[in-house]
């Protein structure tokens, strides 16, 4: 699942070593995932009311937002804030485009109305898109880059949608080759965060179980996969590795308008499930794959992301539940 320009990334320009963060003086029951839009942080959690607002840097409740049901305007699953969303800025409002899975409708949420009028000003967008995509970025108005399970689970195929017609190009072909021998057991080898430019011109893919990710430009100018060891991950090979002896190499990305960061844990699922060994790493690289930053941390998280304005970065382990904000002096310049 690689092109044929592979890069090896080993050293970095610049490594900060990251003071060990603090608990906030506020709980976040049942809290599952967190994204920061500029002064806002929305927190999704298990509750029926799933996205939680508030505003930064005090944590002011702005109020709690969409809701399970079986409406065109309600969701199956609690959607997670930082997957499958495309949040803008609409003159004076900020909105969300969100892919709901199950029912593959795309639903546009008015944050800023929704915090003026205190309940949902959502509209649905679209009512007929396929369901249970792996994968679902919004390039332009009705127009949609997608992963999608085939041939039994053992691909996991991306195209271009438009107006209910799938395309392809050299990029998606080349990357679309990859295949697994059984998908019930193996599909997690192949599992992605995708992620395309604030630009909307280039595709990122990072791989969880992977040591390399896939950087490249839909109009065919980049085509990179760039790999954090010297010897990258072979699919067949890793399909006769047990389990527990594979590594969790990647949990998390975040974009921004000049950078993106990727949550490097390179752990073994073994440690992973017991007792962790291997402090996590943010990993910056700019929009051509040149690496930028490495950050590095005394805490385990899962999550992360960014608080510009306050100079923090907020973490969030999944397996202790422990939300953190560490301090920072400015590394992004």
């Amino acid at each position: 699942m690689t092109f044929d320009s592979v890069e090896v990334v080993t050293n970095f320009p610049n490594v900060i070593t990251v003071e060990k963060g603090k608990h906030l003086d506020k709980e976040f029951i049942g809290m599952k995932d967190f994204e920061i839009v500029d002064n806002l942080m929305i927190i999704s959690t298990g509750f029926q009311k799933f996205w939680s607002i508030y505003q930064l840097p005090n944590f002011d409740s702005l109020g709690n937002f969409l809701s399970l049901g079986e409406g065109p305007k309600e969701f199956t699953f609690q959607a997670i804030p930082s997957d499958k969303v495309l949040y803008q800025q609409e003159n004076n409002d900020k909105t969300a485009l969100i892919y709901e899975f199950s029912k593959g409708h795309l639903l546009k949420f008015n944050i800023t109305q929704s915090v003026k009028m205190g309940k949902d000003s959502i509209e649905l967008i679209e009512d007929d898109l396929p369901p249970f995509l792996f994968d679902f970025l919004v390039i332009d108005s009705s127009y949609y880059f997608i992963r999608q399970p085939e041939n039994q689970e053992t691909k996991q195929n991306r195209y271009l949608l438009s107006s209910g017609h799938l395309t392809s190009n050299a990029a998606l072909d080349q990357l679309n080759r990859a295949e697994i021998s059984n998908g019930m057991m193996n599909m997690s080898l192949m599992a992605s965060m995708t992620r395309i430019s604030p630009d909307s011109k280039k595709i990122l893919e990072m791989y969880f179980r992977l040591n390399y990710f896939n950087l490249y430009a839909l109009d065919g100018t980049l085509k990179k996969t760039i790999a954090v060891e010297p010897t990258i991950n072979d699919l067949s090979l890793l399909e006769n590795t047990p389990r527990m002896e594979q590594k969790y190499r990647f949990s998390d990305v975040r974009i921004y308008d000049d950078f993106f960061a990727l949550l490097h844990l390179n752990e073994l699922e073994e440690n992973f499930a017991s007792e962790r060994k291997s402090y996590p790493e943010i990993l910056i690289f700019d929009w051509d794959g040149n690496p930028v930053t490495k950050l590095l941390f005394n805490d385990f998280f899962t999550s992360f992301d960014f608080d510009f304005a306050n100079e923090k970065i907020y973490t969030f382990d999944s397996q202790t539940d422990q939300f953190r904000f560490h301090e920072v002096n400015r590394f992004w310049n």
